[in-house]
């Protein structure tokens, strides 16, 4: 007799079966895999080719509620969100993403990384923790909860997301929304041991170039070095970086000042000095901080080198994701950290995350989301990823258990 974990396990599983590493973002045949599962279970799904057709998206629903949202404001992209209390029923929506960070050299894996091997309680595999198994978890719930949706006996609506892009920053779960496919209260599932995250960091990346002059490494004299004449620069974030120790918010940490890449030489021989040095400046934002004052700190601190230091610098936004938070003591927020204290033995304290994610799309919009699921966040990304598989099967009781509340009222 197949078992609800066995059931979770298996669709788990197949999730991450399917490659769908970003870069590049192959996520459209997980996305047809999940819309297929859901209509061989007679739930209306739909594929979402916006904002890539290759990378299509997916969405399911259940309740007329959803469906009329959907169909009614998804022409325009114009979707005006409300308080739930104002509304005669809830729109619940749980989200996730189906890319995956890269798994580097297979070799270096024990467990093929898109085997979705099942070993001694654990699922290894890209994508096992972040986040195909809680993929896993709201297909399964959107299912179960169908009967009682359908019956009335749930007074509300609830839709499914699977999106694409999320670990590049691309506008996935943002697309979703303003094609019509938004409600009144959101989970954004993602591996948080079970802790209720209602606010998370931003990040803005850079590039910044540094000017030298190139000339034979055999006559350094009759050039500038753009190596040494990005020393100053780096000091100078250094500097910064120490500055934001002061900078803290209670839930998500610390704001930073980090250089993630560095590049200069790799156009040329080996036997020439760079002319242009180039790096990535990756600065970490607090729910308090704008981005257009970090923006302008970042500004302000490339011209007091060049006016200092005589360097010459450019700069340029590679992307950015904004820092988004709802209050500690939303019901929702409540409702899930009551359930993961009573069945995972979670803490029960408010928390936020210090890493981005997708609940900004949801808050920027007006709507409440938080931040849950099973699985440890420090293996996302990882070699040999895996969640506990016990786990996940605690996730889903409490995925659903919340979702009826929600959707009920209680």
């Amino acid at each position: 007799m197949t078992t609800a974990r066995d059931e979770l396990t298996d669709l788990a599983a197949e999730l991450v079966r399917i490659p769908t590493e970003n870069p590049p973002g192959d996520e459209r045949p997980c996305a047809e895999f999940v819309a297929d599962w859901f209509a061989e279970r007679a739930v209306e799904s739909h594929l979402v080719e916006k904002p890539s057709a290759e990378r299509a998206q997916v969405v399911a629903w259940v309740g007329d509620d959803s469906r009329e949202r959907a169909d009614s404001e998804g022409a325009s992209g114009d979707e005006s969100e409300s308080d739930d209390s104002t509304r005669d029923a809830t729109t619940f929506v749980l989200n996730g993403h189906l890319d995956v960070v890269p798994a580097g050299d297979p070799e270096r894996w024990e467990y093929d990384p898109f085997a979705g091997t099942v070993s001694e309680g654990r699922l290894y595999g890209r994508g096992s923790a972040d986040m195909k198994t809680n993929l896993a978890l709201a297909m399964l719930t959107v299912r179960d909860l169908t009967p009682d949706i359908e019956s009335g006996d749930l007074d509300g609506s609830i839709v499914f997301h699977g999106a694409m892009g999320e670990e590049t920053g691309q506008p996935g779960t943002r697309t979703l929304l303003e094609e019509g496919y938004g409600g009144d209260c959101a989970v954004v599932l993602e591996p948080t041991d079970f802790r209720v995250g209602t606010s998370g960091k931003g990040v803005a990346t850079f590039r910044v170039g540094v000017e030298g002059s190139a000339s034979h490494a055999s006559r350094p004299d009759q050039g500038t070095n753009a190596i040494d004449a990005a020393r100053p620069v780096l000091d100078a974030i250094d500097e910064y970086d120490d500055r934001l120790l002061g900078r803290e918010d209670p839930l998500v940490g610390r704001a930073y000042a980090t250089v993630t890449e560095f590049e200069a030489g790799t156009d040329s021989n080996m036997a020439v000095l760079p002319g242009r040095a180039e790096f990535l400046l990756d600065r970490r934002i607090l729910p308090d901080e704008t981005f257009s004052t970090v923006e302008d700190e970042i500004e302000s601190l490339l011209a007091t080198v060049e006016r200092e230091a005589g360097v010459e610098t450019d700069c340029s936004l590679v992307e950015h994701y904004a820092a988004a938070g709802i209050s500690p003591d939303h019901p929702l927020a409540e409702r899930f950290r009551g359930l993961s204290a009573k069945l995972a033995d979670a803490p029960a304290d408010p928390w936020g995350l210090e890493a981005a994610t997708d609940a900004r799309e949801f808050v920027a919009r007006g709507t409440p989301a938080i931040i849950w699921g099973p699985g440890n966040l420090a293996q996302a990304h990882a070699v040999d990823e895996y969640i506990d598989l016990a786990d996940a099967a605690t996730g889903l009781e409490i995925l659903k258990t919340g979702a009826k509340a929600v959707l009920s009222r209680e």
